[in-house]
């Protein structure tokens, strides 16, 4: 009897070594493998709307689920408050576990690592290797602070070029000729040309305006004339520096500045500016377009916007048998800007970041990362871009297609417009034909645009390192262009001076002290 125990002993003593030995030879499993014996882990995340477009019986968001073992919370923030809200909770200790927001280079981003909000993103991903190829990008690694990284950017194209996609205007074309215009217009005096014929003619009698926007959306425009690098994202903290007489300096407070300012106001001035733009919020310049109550609008995510908001989801309400959308509206090529060059506004690779929650304990941080990773595998990147195999699309080698090309699936799946960018917009696969949320006419104005604009357009030359660097006046400092332009446009008195008033704030609140910690620091960095 002893030695049968003893033989069981070391039978089990035996079978622990190799399983304990199978366990440290282990290569990485897929996200579901180290969670499915669990109970789902609930996992708060907030982001842009995701209340409204978030639903349980979403089929794509449960096979995510289930493939984690997780089950997404989702918290109320909205596009108008998301700001202040997450500062809010950041303040009082009520974050979610993932959120996202666009913080880069502001104060409260650097009071978050200070006072330890969020947490830094793990050096060793080899746990998590489709997140950590996304994140080996050279332009992410630049943004380490003390050698670690607090969130993880959103992607949105593959650099720059691709950010004339960003701030998109679309006109009516039709409306143009009949009010007598022959020619798409190229220049800034055509553009307006163009927009006083449809206003004051008026061809359907809707009492027509001309362009609309949000406000945030109007730099991308208007700075392009005469300081085209002064274009921000609306965070505040994005602002690019340009070097002017002998020093660098926000490109904002160029003297070329004054050029665009001037040409923003005779635009409103001269009615060619919706009057409610500066109130106008969410998707009221989408319904004006397609009611041919606005002759242009200003938007954002290129022709799948246009596409989405406009054609789909608006035009055909109103035109249900109308095929010729895009024969009748076009998009504005860049325009030749005071010093003969067309520019398009210009960003980064990437638009606002997701972040982690200092609160998370080291579980359900394993299963946050297992969810990022996730994210960058072309197993859900095919369920993002397609829908479900055999439902929307069919595979065959790796040629896919798709079954119902005309559907839209982010209405029939809203999970992808909001939970599924977490980690990346994706942008780059929306410039694909294969891409089915865009008609193959939006597709087709799409690349036109790209075509002119890596043909025709430049950069104004800035160092991004400035726009991320940190100095005791710069890390407090904000510049609100938008609202900026926007006061300069409203005003009676004379655009230089309702301009120096603007500056004179930004004086008062310390920039030239700004300045000069920049320049001192650009020339300790050998940045010339």
């Amino acid at each position: 009897m002893i030695r049968l125990r003893q033989l069981l002993t070391l039978s089990i003593i035996l079978g622990l070594v190799v399983s304990l030995g199978a366990g440290c030879n282990k290569t990485v499993s897929e996200p579901s493998s180290s969670s499915t014996q669990d109970e789902p882990m609930e996992i708060s995340v907030a982001i842009w709307d995701l209340t409204q477009n978030i639903v349980d019986s979403d089929p794509l968001l449960k096979k995510l689920e289930q493939k984690l073992n997780i089950k997404i919370k989702p918290i109320e923030i909205m596009s108008s408050d998301y700001v202040q809200l997450l500062q809010m909770w950041a303040s009082s200790d009520q974050l979610p576990d993932i959120f996202a927001v666009d913080a880069l280079g502001t104060q409260y981003y650097r009071n978050w690592i200070s006072q330890g909000v969020i947490k830094s993103v793990p050096e060793n991903l080899d746990a998590y290797p489709h997140l950590e190829s996304y994140l080996s990008n050279l332009e992410i690694q630049d943004l380490k602070e003390n050698g670690k990284l607090y969130s993880i950017p959103r992607k949105t194209y593959d650099n720059t070029d691709y950010n004339v996609l960003d701030r998109v205007v679309a006109y009516r074309w039709d409306l143009a000729q009949k009010a007598g215009i022959t020619k798409e217009p190229e220049t800034w005096n055509e553009f307006r040309i163009m927009l006083k014929a449809i206003v004051d003619k008026d061809p359907e009698h809707t009492k027509i305006d001309g362009l609309s926007s949000s406000t945030l959306l109007l730099g991308g425009l208007f700075w392009l004339y005469g300081s085209p690098a002064a274009t921000s994202d609306g965070s505040g903290s994005d602002f690019k520096w340009i070097k002017e007489d002998d020093k660098f300096i926000p490109a904002v407070f160029s003297k070329n500045s004054i050029a665009s300012l001037r040409l923003l106001r005779d635009f409103y001035t001269s009615g060619l500016i919706d009057p409610d733009l500066p109130s106008t919020k969410g998707e009221v310049s989408f319904d004006k377009f397609a009611q041919g109550k606005v002759a242009a609008f200003i938007t954002s995510d290129g022709t799948r916007s246009v596409d989405r908001n406009i054609y789909k989801n608006r035009w055909l309400e109103l035109h249900p048998d109308d095929k010729t959308f895009y024969d009748k509206i076009k998009l504005l090529k860049p325009l030749k800007s005071l010093d003969g060059n067309r520019y398009h506004a210009v960003f980064n690779s990437f638009w606002s970041e997701s972040y982690i929650s200092a609160k998370v304990d080291d579980k359900k941080m394993d299963r946050i990362l297992q969810l990022f990773d996730y994210l960058n595998t072309p197993e859900f990147l095919e369920m993002k871009r397609f829908g479900l195999q055999g439902t929307d699309y069919t595979k065959s080698g790796d040629t896919i297609t798709a079954l119902h090309p005309d559907i839209d699936l982010f209405t029939k799946y809203p999970s992808i417009y909001t939970m599924f960018n977490l980690l990346d917009w994706d942008g780059m696969f929306k410039l694909n034909p294969a891409y089915t949320n865009v008609s193959a006419e939006g597709h087709q104005a799409l690349q036109e645009l790209i075509d002119f604009s890596m043909k025709t357009t430049t950069k104004q030359t800035f160092d991004r390192r400035l726009t991320y660097l940190s100095t005791p006046t710069k890390d407090g400092f904000s510049i609100y262009d938008n609202d900026d332009m926007v006061k300069v446009m409203l005003s009676s008195k004379p655009v230089e001076v309702i301009w120096q008033e603007i500056i004179d704030g930004y004086k008062a609140k310390g920039l030239d002290k700004m300045i000069a910690e920049v320049n001192a620091r650009a020339k300790e960095m050998g940045i010339e």
